[in-house]
């Protein structure tokens, strides 16, 4: 085959592996269609208010009740529920309004595609509603404003703009809900629609998180805005009580889509992110319940529609949390079997839709008629409290039946996909050992095989994405599958008896479970790189002090494996900007001596170290003096332009200097991007890689230890510090160099970048020291043949049972390491271009040396 035909089917291959993730496992629950069923035939409500306060955690409320007076009085003197909001991963905002609203949990694919809008149409207790009337953020609010609600959905909402993190006033936001509030109670042009029964206020009040990612938790700034919110609360009550003349007709909630960490992030799994407090009261509440109450966030849905009598929003999940209205009566018994049948209803959906598309399908046995039947009846219950425990037992096993038939086929597709990676491996092993070896009569089993699986699919109408795992399979077996017989043959079978072949097994197993390691515990990275220390020092010729190189390299192997074992990044309560400023005079002083005696290209010296200095001084006015300027951010956006283009501007011809120069940099950016310890690393690690290409060129090696040790390297630099696969998520104090307004897909994208940026250290290193053309063409082969083993091994590793931190957790390794494949193939071109690509306008003529 040749090589660009490879290379597009190996990209291709990867791609479809990579999405295949997305199809097993992060598909929407979400269908239409199904029939409504009413929570109650008496309302206990003409009215509910929700109030969700952002980013607010249990205990900040629970454990400062003095903070709060007026919520604490609700607590002692009311007749109330409160307790405690379980969230689920990913403990984010938009998931968890839905979860509250609409009463399900997104998949993540769900939530990548964006904040403001919804990927997929589903209903919310919104939609059931008379009329709605939101106010708060930009990026929550107007997202349940599509299909249905449109006709009755009122909100109003401030300007994305003052969404600022870079201040201490983000209460303004939640003065400001408050203040539009009033003022629309005074418009008589919608007295009628607020005097109609099941309605709803949605108050979203975004200050408590805004605060808590700039000032952290613990600040006074986030206890402040807690207090803040409190007296919100009392006055908006006040204000709707006044409007409707204390009829005691409205339903109140008080809740919180997510918590925070002690460091000022959330996304994860961590009790600060998933403990949110709950407090209700207000017409309906039978009975004051506190302390022991423990819900589900998303049984806030059908609680909310249990109050105002309100259909049960068709693809919730939510339970009735029955146990907190006590005294059980019939009525509540009522609305909870309500409440199953609109469970009931998803899974016969499903049901149906398997049904209508598969040749066979093994139903979930539920025996739903004999329930229904006895529920009817009566008949062997002593009191209403066995009644409720069988309905929650029955319930149990509606979300069975739900989980059964939405992963239906998940073993056939996870079939197909080990497949894929066994067939691209053998496909990649064919182009290092382009032999033609004899037809296999296996082979031909396996390619009618993969054919028969795709027209199988093919029949079932399947979406299209599945289609790709069987024909996948059946192009790299066509093209592959004989030298994979033989290969087989050859190096198993034959050798299967013989000690060598068990014993480079075993080493090749450890060397693939010593890259497994860090994906689940940091610090073994260290045991690797001690490795590597002994090796540099059995490499050491003569004394130390003539072989300063090695020493050198082997010194900087001690120091950085000293990291992994350090806090991840983000975890620190405190901004460690003396770490940031040290890197930078070290960088700069460094900078200075190499290039102290250089005669061309000075200007491009002079403006690397002036971009040194000011991304210093910017990361110190804006972590250590708190001033976040619109002038600060433009000297930010500017250095990082000119750092990106900089290498282009430097001479290819001296390779090492150019390194340097990328090196640096990739530095500078790094310094506007840091917070913590994490710029230490990173300069650590440049010093190390250009120690390692220079022992490197001394000493002849093969292609395969060469690769383990490049992979090692980018380990080291992906997980060195903590990134989105340790650390337990977004923290935006990283991109306040560049911006403090919100805007979720910019930040992303910077964080994303400072997640990488080291592995474009590692990779330009590598380009730099793998020239020849068949070496390269080896390193990259056996790269993936590597990473693919890994991403094989760690897709068995993902679990579907357990907690839903266990099972994120899980698959983001799958997904990080797929994704790392793909960026490593594109950082290796992207290497090559910063040390070959010279723009022609700045060519200089070199003084000969």
């Amino acid at each position: 085959m040749g090589i660009k035909r490879f290379i597009i089917l190996i990209v291709i291959s990867h791609i479809v592996l990579f999405y295949s993730i997305f199809d097993v496992y992060f598909t929407s629950p979400i269908n239409h269609g199904m029939p409504v069923h009413r929570s109650t035939r008496s309302p206990h409500a003409k009215r509910l208010v929700i109030f969700v306060a952002d980013g607010l955690r249990a205990d900040k409320l629970f454990q400062h009740m003095n903070n709060t007076p007026y919520l604490h009085s609700i607590i002692q003197n009311r007749t109330s529920l409160s307790g405690i909001s379980h969230t689920r991963v990913p403990t984010e905002s938009r998931p968890g309004h839905v979860a509250i609203i609409s009463g399900f949990y997104e998949d993540v694919s769900a939530v990548t595609r964006g904040w403001k809008e919804n990927p997929v149409e589903f209903d919310s207790v919104f939609n059931r509603s008379t009329y709605t009337f939101g106010f708060g953020s930009p990026d929550i609010v107007p997202m349940f404003k599509r299909g249905q609600s449109y006709e009755h959905f009122y909100i109003e909402c401030y300007h994305s703009n003052n969404e600022e993190f870079g201040n201490d006033r983000a209460h303004e936001l939640d003065l400001w809900v408050e203040r539009q509030f009033e003022k629309f109670l005074l418009n008589n042009t919608l007295t009628a629609e607020l005097n109609k029964d099941k309605i709803i206020f949605f108050f979203h009040l975004l200050g408590i998180d805004t605060n808590g990612h700039s000032h952290k938790p613990w600040s006074d700034v986030y206890m402040k805005n807690i207090h803040i919110v409190d007296g919100i609360v009392q006055r908006l009550e006040n204000l709707i009580e006044n409007y409707y003349k204390y009829d005691r007709k409205t339903t109140y909630i008080f809740t919180s889509d997510h918590g925070m960490t002690d460091w000022g992030s959330h996304g994860a799994g961590d009790d600060t992110e998933t403990l949110t407090p709950i407090i209700a009261w207000g017409s309906g509440i039978p009975s004051s319940q506190h302390g022991n109450v423990h819900i589900e966030q998303a049984d806030i849905c059908p609680l909310m529609s249990y109050f105002l009598g309100l259909d049960y929003s068709t693809n919730s999940v939510g339970r009735l949390p029955i146990n907190y209205l006590v005294p059980v009566d019939e009525a509540i018994l009522q609305a909870y079997i309500q409440n199953a049948r609109q469970l009931l209803e998803q899974v016969h959906k499903q049901h149906d839709i398997l049904k209508k598309r598969l040749l066979f399908v093994k139903p979930f046995e539920l025996n739903e008629e004999k329930f229904f039947e006895r529920m009817q009846t009566g008949e062997g219950y002593m009191n209403m409290y066995q009644i409720r425990d069988d309905i929650t037992d029955f319930m149990r096993r509606i979300a069975l039946a739900s989980h059964y038939y939405h992963t239906y086929r998940r073993f056939l597709l996870s079939i197909l996909i080990i497949m894929g990676f066994f067939t691209s491996i053998s496909t990649i092993l064919y182009q290092l050992n382009p032999i033609k070896p004899q037809r296999s009569s296996i082979a031909l089993f396996c390619k009618i095989l993969s054919i028969l699986t795709f027209i199988l699919l093919l029949v079932e109408q399947s979406p299209w994405t599945h289609l790709l795992y069987p024909a996948l399979v059946c192009i790299h077996t066509w093209l592959s599958g004989d030298f994979a017989i033989y290969w087989i043959r050859q190096n198993v079978f034959n050798q299967i008896k013989s000690f060598p072949f068990w014993l480079n097994s075993l080493m090749v197993g450890l060397f693939l479970q010593a890259y497994i390691l860090p994906f689940f515990y940091r610090w073994t990275m260290s045991i690797g790189v001690f490795l590597l220390c002994i090796d540099a020092s059995r490499r050491w010729q003569g004394s130390l002090l003539h072989d300063r190189r090695r020493l050198a390299y082997g010194i900087l192997l001690l120091i950085i494996l000293i990291f992994p074992f350090l806090p991840t990044v983000g975890t620190i309560k405190t901004t460690l900007s003396w770490c940031t400023l040290l890197t930078g005079m070290i960088t700069l002083t460094l900078h200075y001596l190499y290039f102290k005696f250089e005669s061309h290209q000075l200007y491009i010296y002079s403006i690397q170290r002036t971009c040194l200095i000011v991304a210093m001084t910017d990361n110190y006015f804006v972590h250590h003096l708190s001033i976040r300027s619109p002038l600060i951010h433009l000297a930010s956006w500017i250095i990082l332009i000119i750092s990106c283009f900089l290498p282009f501007l430097s001479s290819s011809k001296y390779r090492l200097k150019r390194l340097i120069i990328i090196l640096t940099s990739i530095l500078t950016i790094y310094i506007l991007l840091s917070t913590q310890y994490e710029s230490l690393f990173v300069l650590i690690l440049c010093l190390l890689m250009l120690t390692w290409i220079i022992t490197y060129e001394e000493q002849k090696e093969n292609i395969q230890l060469f690769t383990f040790q490049s992979l090692l390297f980018i380990l080291l630099a992906f997980f060195g510090t903590g990134n989105f696969a340790s650390i337990n998520s977004f923290d935006p104090s990283n991109v306040y160099c560049f911006l403090t307004i919100f805007n979720p897909f910019l930040m992303s994208c910077i964080i994303l970048i400072k997640c990488i940026l080291p592995i474009l250290i590692v990779t330009c290193a590598t380009a730099y020291v793998i020239k020849n053309p068949d070496m390269i063409k080896y390193f990259r082969l056996y790269t993936l043949i590597i990473c693919d083993l890994l991403a094989l091994e760690l897709f068995f590793f993902i679990k579907t049972e357990g907690s839903w931190l266990q099972i994120g957790e899980s698959i983001s390794r799958y997904v990080i390491l797929m994704a790392m494949i793909v960026i490593l193939s594109g950082f290796h071109f992207l290497a090559s271009l910063l040390l070959q690509k010279e723009f022609k306008c700045t060519r200089v003529k070199h003084i000969p040396k």
